[in-house]
């Protein structure tokens, strides 16, 4: 079924992409990016049910950019198009992570019909390793500063994001400012915003934060599970901590990340690559503006420089650090309700 697609379509060639466009449209959305760095980073903004491009881009050529929007979004199927009917070829565009490969001149219902075929094939991939994440935290901007990257490399994917937020942050600013900013910045990531009002500075570990955060569980059914480190100066984010791991003591995937007020007992051994992300994500931390304003820890040089910290330990230049709590994988295929019987 390709109701609605989402396809991107990489191509320097204004006519023939008008063409192609138009081709393709019955099938659903089709955005044209006339350069390889135009497409990078659309594909950091939406899940794509097809990457459609040429090789002989300027600039980046076509494999390279494969290459960066299969590391954006894993399960896009991708098909490339070329006027070199070479079969080295076909098999550097395969090797550079192209699901397909046509020849140009296309026969047009050739076309429409593989992108078809292709389309089919992500959303079976996703199908299949869908995700459903919930980011915790206890003040409006924790989750964003800890895991905004992550986030949105999620999202990306297609998965399911949803933030809860459990306190408005009146003691650091004004509660009704944070929650329409807490709103703007879940919109810019693409994320489900859950936000209760627990008492700023008064989250305790137990019942009712528990309840509050079991509530949204048992709601959404995550697979992941990110929140507060224990190794935490502040009592409400070491509070949150233990309430949510109670509260998703059944959930395979459960990470900690780190906040401005972490201590150096923060010991990460799961290192995540948000290179496409860095940029959006302080996008995201400036819609909360009553902060910024005030909080040095929001300077933006800081914060590219503290995921730079810590890619030492990776090949990336721009790295999300992670505690690991617990990472088990669901068995293959597994259902909601499998997942709930789960825990």
């Amino acid at each position: 079924m390709t109701d609605d697609a989402l396809i991107l379509f990489v191509e320097d060639d204004e006519v023939l992409a008008a063409v192609v466009i138009e081709l393709l449209s019955p099938l659903g959305e089709v955005v044209w990016a006339p350069s390889a760095e135009q497409a990078v980073e659309q594909l950091t903004l939406r899940p794509w049910d097809l990457l459609l491009s040429d090789i002989d881009l300027p600039g980046m050529n076509g494999h390279e950019m494969v290459r960066h929007g299969k590391s954006a979004q894993p399960d896009v199927a991708v098909l490339m198009l070329s006027g070199h009917a070479s079969f080295d070829h076909a098999v550097e565009a395969i090797r550079a992570g192209a699901d397909d490969y046509l020849t140009k001149p296309v026969e047009p219902p050739k076309l429409v019909e593989k992108a078809r075929e292709l389309v089919a094939l992500t959303r079976e991939r996703r199908a299949k390793g869908r995700e459903r994440v919930l980011a915790v935290g206890a003040h409006p901007d924790d989750v964003e500063i800890g895991v905004g990257g992550i986030l949105l490399r999620h999202a990306a994917a297609g998965h399911e994001v949803a933030v809860l937020t459990l306190t408005g942050g009146e003691q650091g600013g004004e509660a009704t400012a944070r929650a329409a900013e807490s709103r703007l910045a879940a919109e810019l990531m693409g994320a489900r915003l859950f936000h209760t009002d627990l008492s700023d500075t008064s989250v305790s570990d137990g019942g009712t934060t528990i309840g509050v955060i079991k509530r949204v569980i048992d709601e959404i059914l995550p697979t992941t599970v990110y929140t507060h480190t224990s190794k935490d100066v502040h009592q409400d984010h070491r509070n949150v901590h233990h309430a949510t791991l109670v509260a998703a003591r059944g959930i395979p995937r459960v990470y900690c990340y780190q906040a401005p007020s972490t201590t150096v007992d923060f010991k990460p051994t799961k290192f995540v690559a948000v290179d496409p992300y860095v940029e959006r994500k302080l996008e995201v931390i400036r819609a909360f503006a009553s902060q910024t304003a005030v909080r040095s820890y929001l300077d933006e040089d800081l914060m590219r420089s503290t995921a730079r910290y810590w890619s030492r330990f990776t090949q990336a230049k721009y790295v999300e650090p992670l505690e690991v709590v617990r990472e088990a994988d669901m068995h293959e295929g597994a259902t909601e309700r499998e997942v709930a019987d789960a825990r």
